[in-house]
């Protein structure tokens, strides 16, 4: 009963980010529409659809493998916190609550297994790619935050929330999790595959609207891309393997 709850709940949590009122999708929508600030619009979209929403449909599908999702989700619900301190975004620290409120549920629900979070090892190629994004998305990170704290005119408003604060919490993020799947291989392929698609899609959004609020520079953006569809590639390989031993 308590896994059946599990799904139910994740399934909705996962609606309520990616639909409404989390407008994931819908922001996600308008990345390549010129009336929108592209990247931020972007940065929302992947952040609440991808960070969060994919790792509750996570829950929803296996809540017996839910550590993953789970871990995911709790450093998404740490960097809104962070970010609506240093972005001085007090509306979103209401997020941050919420979201690991429900993280908090279906965790318990699920029982999500410990192991995740503490069986050691490392993943050599994940850890170079952890340490190549760390500095840059931190930067990125403190360079949104500024911007939220000058309640710049080129953002956006969504949920009385400023999308600049949410783009700070998608860098830290990013900055994160990469570090984490490599001293955590078993957050494999969930944690890194959405990472990477997300540098990978703000990266190409950044490249295609070039003067978008928030965005890379040319060269950034290409290193955005190229770093995401590393995270991926290396996570993919690590999935073939573990697949071939467990049948081996």
């Amino acid at each position: 009963m308590r896994l059946v709850l599990a799904r139910v709940l994740a399934f909705l949590f996962a609606a309520s980010w990616i639909v409404v009122p989390g407008f994931g999708a819908i922001d996600l929508s308008v990345t390549w529409d010129s009336d929108w600030p592209q990247v931020l619009e972007a940065g929302w979209g992947l952040f609440f659809t991808v960070l969060v929403g994919v790792a509750f449909a996570g829950v929803a599908v296996r809540p017996g493998s839910s550590g993953p999702p789970v871990a995911q989700l709790a450093v998404s619900a740490f960097a809104l916190a962070v970010s609506a301190v240093a972005g001085s975004e007090t509306p979103l620290a209401w997020v941050a609550v919420l979201l690991a409120l429900e993280t908090l549920v279906v965790a318990w629900l699920a029982g999500s297994p410990r192991r995740s979070w503490t069986a050691r090892g490392v993943s050599a190629p994940m850890l170079a790619l952890a340490a190549v994004g760390l500095v840059p998305w931190i930067v990125y990170a403190l360079d949104m935050w500024e911007s939220n704290r000058q309640e710049r005119p080129d953002s956006d408003i969504t949920n009385g929330i400023d999308h600049y604060a949410v783009q700070g919490a998608l860098g830290l993020a990013l900055a994160v999790l990469p570090p984490l799947v490599a001293l955590r291989p078993a957050l494999t392929p969930l944690v890194p595959m959405c990472a990477g698609i997300s540098a990978a899609y703000l990266g190409l959004v950044s490249l295609a609207w070039q003067d978008a609020a928030a965005g890379f520079g040319r060269a950034w953006s290409v290193a955005a891309i190229a770093w995401g569809l590393g995270l991926v590639a290396v996570s993919v390989v690590a999935a073939v393997r573990r697949s071939r031993r467990a049948i081996g």
